[in-house]
């Protein structure tokens, strides 16, 4: 891979940005952050490594409406799968109006 992994795209509900690049000095060998939100609303899920916390430990999931949570990372593209199902998930459990 010669570049980081870049995706920004709309998506039902907001938008989704993904961002990772190769980095030995990360949990994992890459460093990450991938996120769904919403352009006026704020974040609705975020997955990140940019830092280890002292409860999480260094793969953290965050969500606007509930609490921190830690992560299991077997490899970048499980993460991103979990991601995407995840906000997959979300998009069916949120009512349109």
């Amino acid at each position: 891979m010669s570049g980081p992994l870049e995706l920004n795209r709309a998506v039902p509900g907001g938008r989704v940005e993904i961002f990772a690049t190769l980095d030995a000095g990360y949990p994992g060998g890459w460093f990450y952050r991938f996120q769904y939100y919403h352009p006026e609303e704020g974040e609705i899920l975020r997955y990140d490594n940019a830092h280890d916390d002292e409860t999480l430990g260094n793969h953290h999931r965050h969500v606007a409406d509930g609490e921190d949570t830690a992560l299991a990372f077997q490899s970048l593209v499980a993460h991103v799968s979990l991601f995407f199902t995840e906000i997959a998930r979300i998009i069916e459990e949120t009512p349109n109006d």
